[in-house]
């Protein structure tokens, strides 16, 4: 049973405003959760791509220590008890150590150290300070040999020189130690990776220490946001701690603020309730009543558009008015409007169906002239001009089956010198049905859309036309079938030829045609039957009916 609506609206009103406080409740107490587990997800990412540029930079270095340790071994011997590296092979290391530097980046300096002799080769970025590379080879001198990694090992390792950090790594090969350094300095997660939250602080924890990174950012990490990665190839596991950007103020200020939205949302709710009712709901009863007298044949019925209340109202009550005014006049206008829209979209149908045909046509009349005798050339316009002169009648939209049958054959012969021996063409047609009036150009339609899509150059094609009398309980006329033998109908056309898909229309614009002509001339959709053959191929089959059974068709 249909309620009032203004009911209906207050509970909906009623509705809304405990849905959103219950949501604002909600927001409130998992706001901060969820801003923490965006930022944990984000931070989480931006520290694995981190750890692969840092794998892709260290990979790098790594190939300048090779290179070095290639030239150590083409220059001098490495074996233990050979003697110290000559001064031309110093020179030689000590230069490719300078244009290592200006290549990476990244290296702070290299380093070749002989374990039996106290002699040592150090090359250091020109930027550092001088007490910082004094530190830098004092204590590598000291604690490299404790460092060293096989050759095949790609890990580094972390050490404190001073308040800097560093990457270090070294490869022995002979009597000689082979290695390059880098500041940590360099690998600040913030200079390449988006890190979300305030008071970022990123550390590098090994078994032994905690390095953090930059290294003048030393200080505790937060608790509230921490998200860490194990890095391999440091030995070490990375740590970035953050404070979700919603602070203790926001905290109490967002539900607070929430709130006070709810309050002024409830009071804006009752007064849109209270205008409704005097602005609408009285108005609106008023109509709902003059069109119940409108539809029970009081065309006398107005109302009086001073009491609508309103500018809007009273622009209904104005129309209302003149609706029932006019009514009459305007039920006459309608219904000659319906006959001549029906009228023009036939003939806009029949338009569509020409100009394609006369087109190939004439392309089929030039090729003739370079490959075919006189002769033909004179009978295929013979056989267009047949064509054309039927195909411009514009007397009826009534054409007899006999005549369209004659137009057929025709047509189909112009299309045996286009394509010879593609065509088989069989009609089966009872005698009584000849004089039948159908659509003008309707069957003719249905065997140009086999042609267009299921004619091939490799198969020829069989068209069979069927012509019977069909009397059943509600239909008294002649049934027409139209089959051919190529692919038959897809699944998507069986199910979308009494859609209003324009794709399907535009591909199908034939059958479409067929369609909506028996529609605007019978007023019925049980005409047109679609199906694919058991054999395979396609088969169409429309029902005409007499034309004095028909007393709602269109004469146009």
């Amino acid at each position: 049973m249909a309620t009032s609506w203004w009911k209906r609206t207050m509970a909906l009103l009623c509705g809304i405003l405990v849905s959103a406080l219950c949501f604002f409740g909600w927001t409130s107490v998992n706001i901060t959760g969820k801003i923490r587990q965006t930022v944990e997800q984000e931070n989480a990412n931006s520290l694995r791509l981190w750890a692969s540029d840092v794998e892709s930079r260290t990979a790098a270095m790594y190939e300048h220590i090779y290179e070095l340790l290639v030239a150590l071994h083409n220059s001098n011997q490495l074996r233990t008890g050979s003697p110290v590296m000559d001064a031309m092979t110093k020179q030689k290391i000590l230069e490719m150590m300078k244009e290592k530097l200006i290549v990476s980046s990244d290296a702070d300096a290299f380093f070749v150290f002989d374990t039996e002799n106290d002699f040592y080769l150090f090359s250091a970025e020109t930027s550092m300070d001088g007490r910082e590379v004094l530190a830098l080879k004092e204590y590598l001198r000291e604690n490299a040999w404790g460092m060293e990694t096989a050759f095949r090992d790609s890990t580094w390792q972390l050490f404190q020189v001073g308040s800097q950090a560093y990457l270090e790594k070294g490869v022995r090969m002979g009597k000689y130690l082979v290695g390059a350094v880098s500041n940590l300095k360099y690998y600040r997660i913030d200079s390449k990776f988006s890190v979300l939250g305030e008071d970022p602080v990123f550390t590098l924890e090994t078994e032994d220490a905690t390095f953090f990174c930059p290294t003048d950012a030393a200080r505790e990490p937060q608790a509230e946001s921490q998200v860490t990665l194990s890095i391999p190839i440091l030995n070490a596991q990375a740590c970035l701690s953050v404070t979700p950007s919603l602070s203790e103020t926001d905290r109490i200020v967002v539900p607070l603020l929430l709130f006070l939205d709810s309050a002024v949302c409830l009071v804006l709710i009752f007064m849109l309730l209270r205008l409704l009712r005097r602005k609408v709901a009285k108005p609106s009863k008023a109509l709902i009543h003059a069109n119940e007298a409108l539809a029970q044949g009081n065309l006398d019925y107005r109302l009086d558009a001073e009491q609508a209340g309103s500018q809007e109202f009273k622009a209904l009550y104005e129309s209302f008015n003149d609706m029932a005014s006019q009514i009459t006049k305007l039920r006459i206008e309608a219904y000659d409007l319906k006959l001549q829209e029906d009228a023009n979209r036939l003939t806009m149908l029949r338009a569509q169906i020409r100009p394609h045909s006369f087109l190939n046509a004439i392309t089929t009349i030039s090729n003739m002239t370079y490959i075919s005798q006189p002769e033909e050339v004179r009978a295929y316009i013979a056989s267009f001009a047949k064509f054309i002169r039927y195909m411009l009648n514009v007397t009826s939209p009534w054409t007899n089956l006999s005549e369209e049958l004659a137009h057929i054959q025709n047509y189909l012969s112009m299309q045996e010198t286009r394509f010879p021996g593609s065509i088989r063409f069989r009609l089966d047609c009872q005698e009584e049905t000849l004089s039948h009036e159908i659509p003008f150009l309707l069957l003719y339609t249905l065997v140009e859309n086999s042609i267009k899509h299921a004619m091939t150059l490799y198969e020829a094609l069989e068209i069979r036309i069927q012509c019977t009398r069909l009397e059943t309980g509600d239909f008294r006329g002649i049934c027409l079938v139209e089959e051919d033998s190529g692919d038959g109908f897809t699944e998507e056309a069986l199910r979308k030829l009494f859609s209003e898909d324009a794709l399907f229309t535009k591909e199908h614009l034939g059958l479409s045609n067929v369609r909506y002509t028996l529609n605007l001339l019978y007023h019925r959709n049980d005409l047109l039957h679609i199906s694919n053959r058991q054999e395979g191929g396609a088969r169409v089959e429309i029902r005409i009916p007499d034309r004095e059974d028909s007393h709602e068709a269109i004469d146009l």
